[in-house]
């Protein structure tokens, strides 16, 4: 749905779909060694990042490394990182993640009537959270500009710990609600899009 001067790269990380058969990241270092190595050869183009949830955190994380060949860092559905969490997540039993799922929204009914699928959605959704509890950011990226998204109705994050996000850039930030839960980027995608075309504008001038 994006014009074709911009390239999407979707980012898959291990533990999923044609990586399923690889253990998925418990700590955020590692895992930003192998995503920076992954892009740098991009980098003399006009580099926007897009993170939702704990995306988020990682493209914030991704963006420190590669700090000034950011363009703009766009973030959805998390609360900025250098909070103090509010829950560990990762330490919820089955059967509490299985009603975290469901509190959020966005997992087909299919995954929790086949036990073998669960199963495996459980392991690496409890290594996402153990890699999501244990990040915690420093410092701020110098003039990168930050524009953070969220649901109105996402229980997970608030407006106020949203707005948080501006303490992490020196540069402009912007905050965006729009309808909808969690998941509400899927709605959302129009408007997403307008604001990443109009970055990807004005760091191609």
């Amino acid at each position: 749905m994006l014009p074709d001067w911009i390239d999407v790269c979707p980012v898959q990380l291990p533990g999923r779909s044609g990586r399923m058969a690889e253990p998925a990241y418990l700590s955020m270092g590692p895992l930003v060694e192998e995503f920076t190595a992954a892009i740098l050869p991009y980098c003399d183009l006009p580099l926007l990042l897009f993170g939702h949830s704990m995306g988020a955190a990682i493209a914030f994380a991704v963006a420190q490394r590669l700090e000034g060949k950011v363009a703009h860092l766009f973030v959805a559905g998390r609360c900025a990182p250098h909070l103090q969490a509010l829950a560990a997540l990762h330490r919820l039993s089955d059967a509490e993640l299985q009603a975290y799922m469901r509190r959020l929204g966005g997992t087909p009914d299919i995954v929790f009537s086949e036990p073998e699928l669960m199963a495996h959605v459980i392991e690496v959704l409890r290594a996402d959270l153990a890699l999501n509890d244990s990040y915690h950011a420093k410092g701020q990226l110098a003039a990168t500009p930050i524009t953070a998204f969220c649901g109105t109705d996402d229980t997970e994050v608030s407006e106020e710990r949203l707005a948080a996000w501006s303490d992490l850039t020196g540069g402009p930030f912007k905050k965006v609600m729009l309808p909808g839960n969690h998941f509400f980027h899927f709605d959302a995608a129009p408007v997403l899009h307008r604001h990443i075309i109009a970055s990807g504008e004005r760091a191609s001038e």
